[in-house]
């Protein structure tokens, strides 16, 4: 089969859809990888065939006026910063760049926020079907998402009053957010898809015939009211990068001079508006007596390589299935990516939330028994400091953590999720 994967985002939602596209290639089906222009060095390095769709990142900084910090601390705080200012406006170029390429696809497998491709799909008839990331897509009354900042008000009613509570504060929700996606009713009609009733963004990706999950049970457990569309695959993992290269040689020859070292992370985004996480997470290092790797992005790595040190290694990108097995803890934002890769190699993990899902990651990591939770509004070196202590002193934790990296490692997150998406070996 000829299958569309369409995606925007950062790493931890591009890397999922690589990981599916060269499990597609391995069974003898052709897939085409659909997001921004800067993954095509990454779909190329396999030969995946590749079409570029609006907006990339230089035209989004462009046109916003902003720059990856600035972008970054907006999502923070305002949630409908991703709708007025990356879904909607493009929309249209968007949805154009599109349409060729479904128009050929025999499956087209989108994200969350790929809304563009599914009305694509929609609108020529191809089957459709959705790749979820993290628990929260699936806005569960019976295991409700912990809210940006760390709002558990839903879990605290679901606990006291059961999910018959929570349902239509959820409902409410998606009809409120609703409002700013009103311009895709208008493109639907355009494209001649069927109309959508519901919210395109939270409600949208579940009304397919097949949703996949792609997170453990291990991680998180899908609820007694998950759709019928959804089953729950497990994690899937590719970690190359945009320069698909391994282990330094500088980074090795620190691994090999010591104990694990703590390593902290911010991903591929966050990184632009650290706000000194990592000059706090360093003197947190050294605070505890022990080494640490900060992985700070390849072009943030001049305005970082003064935290280095004896024990301080300052590093660019480095593949997390490399590098996190052979660490004392993890210490990250709760990106999906991240948090995957983490509990993948048996260690325990701070949480330092700072948007989105991070929070209800990190509330999952926490009841899991996999980790702590320090916000990044509160970290600084003493409490980071404190938190990792109390992290590394819980034999509880540890075995925990270890458990579930076994799990992870028995799993076939890929071979579930082309099986359920009906992509068998071809002949």
């Amino acid at each position: 089969m000829r299958v569309v994967l369409a995606t925007l985002g950062t790493l931890g939602d591009v890397h999922p859809f690589i990981a599916l596209a060269l499990g597609m290639q391995a069974r003898g089906h052709t897939p085409v990888f659909a997001g921004a222009e800067a993954v095509r060095p990454i779909a190329e390095r396999h030969g995946i065939e590749f079409h570029p769709i609006r907006p990339d990142g230089p035209q989004l900084l462009a046109d916003t006026g902003m720059d990856e910090g600035q972008i970054t601390r907006a999502m923070a705080t305002d949630f409908g910063f991703v709708i007025d200012r990356v879904l909607v406006p493009y929309a249209e170029v968007t949805l154009a760049d599109l349409k060729p390429v479904v128009a050929g696809a025999e499956l087209v497998l989108a994200s969350s926020f790929s809304i563009h491709a599914r009305i694509a799909a929609q609108a020529v008839g191809v089957p459709l079907a959705t790749a979820l990331l993290q628990p929260i897509t699936l806005l569960s009354a019976e295991d409700p998402p912990v809210l940006t900042r760390g709002e558990t008000a839903l879990v605290t009613l679901r606990r006291w009053f059961g999910p018959g509570a929570v349902r239509p504060l959820l409902r409410l929700a998606e009809r409120a957010y609703a409002k700013g996606l009103k311009p895709f009713v208008a493109l639907r009609k355009a494209a001649g898809a069927p109309p959508f009733a519901g919210n395109e963004m939270l409600a949208g990706p579940l009304a397919v015939a097949r949703a996949i999950g792609l997170w453990s049970p291990a991680f998180s457990p899908a609820p007694a009211d998950a759709p019928a569309c959804f089953a729950q695959t497990g994690f899937v993992f590719y970690d190359g990068g945009f320069a698909g290269k391994g282990l330094s040689a500088a980074l090795e020859s620190f691994l090999d001079s010591g104990p694990p070292p703590l390593v902290f992370t911010l991903g591929s985004m966050a990184i632009y508006a650290e706000d000194g996480f990592y000059a706090a997470s360093a003197a947190a290092a050294r605070r505890l007596g022990l080494r640490a790797v900060l992985l700070v992005g390849e072009d943030q790595l001049e305005k970082h390589r003064h935290l280095a040190g004896e024990t301080v290694l300052v590093a660019g990108y480095a593949p997390h299935s490399q590098l996190f097995p052979r660490a004392a803890a993890v210490i990250g934002h709760g990106g999906i990516g991240t948090t995957g890769q983490a509990i993948r190699a048996g260690v325990p993990q701070l949480v330092c939330p700072i948007f989105g899902d991070q929070f209800d990651n990190a509330a999952r990591i926490v009841r899991a028994g996999l980790g702590g939770v320090l916000p990044k509004r509160r970290y600084t070196a003493a409490q980071a400091a404190a938190a990792i202590a109390r992290l590394l002193a819980s034999a509880t934790i540890a075995d925990r953590a270890a458990q579930a990296g076994r799990a992870i490692a028995a799993e076939d997150g890929v071979g579930r999720a082309l099986d359920t998406l009906g992509l068998g070996a071809t002949a």
